[in-house]
Order: C-alpha cells, then sequence, then structure tokens
C-alpha cells in the first residue's frame, strides 16, 4: 500500500498535468478555488483515487510523509517553480503574505 501511494505521489509530481491548468496569483480572490481545482487535477492525473485527491488537508500529510517538508515536495514537482508551489501551498492552508508580499486571497485568509 505505502508503495503504491509513493508511486502515485511521484507521478503526481512529475505528470505534465495534460489538461491541468495552474492556479491563479495567489492574491487573487479566486485563488483558493483555482488552486484547489489544480491541485486536484493534478492529482488524479497521476492516477491516484479522486477522494485522495479532493482533501488538500489529506494531500499535503501525504507529501509531508513522502517528502519531508514542503521544499522538498515542491522541488519534486515540474509544473510551477518551486517558489510558487510553496508560496500556493502556505496560501492555502495558511493564509498570509506570500513571498513576494502579496496577501493571499486578497484577504490574507487560508482557504
Amino acid at each position: 500500500m505505502m508503495k503504491n501511494i509513493f508511486f502515485a505521489l511521484a507521478c503526481f509530481f512529475s505528470a505534465s498535468g495534460f489538461a491541468c491548468t495552474n492556479a491563479v496569483p495567489t492574491n487573487d480572490i479566486n485563488f483558493c478555488s483555482s488552486f484547489k481545482v489544480a491541485a486536484t487535477c493534478y492529482c488524479s492525473s497521476s492516477g491516484m483515487p479522486a477522494s485522495m485527491c479532493q482533501d488538500m488537508n489529506q494531500l499535503y500529510s501525504r507529501m509531508m510523509s513522502m517528502f519531508g517538508s514542503l521544499q522538498r515536495a515542491c522541488g519534486f514537482q515540474r509544473y510551477t517553480t518551486v517558489q510558487d508551489c510553496v508560496d500556493n501551498w502556505n496560501c492555502y492552508l495558511q493564509g498570509g503574505i506570500d513571498s513576494q508580499g502579496r496577501a493571499c486571497s486578497s484577504t490574507q485568509r487560508a482557504c
């Protein structure tokens, strides 16, 4: 089971995501919904079950279990820059200000 999860997450981060689009910028009012759509799409396109892909907290926990840190997990994916990936996850889960000084979701609130 753990090997399957590792393989699926590895595919998630290396997949080109053929039909997936990236989230809008972190300070956009629509960031939360666009990030969830993008993350779910990339996850699903890797072959992970939909139930594992739709819960962002569960997906984040799996990433941390596999990679140990957000920086390492984001370094493994290929669909955006490492910093953009880190900013996206931090804004989604914690809110605040991203690395470029932008207010997450324009309100500084977590998703």
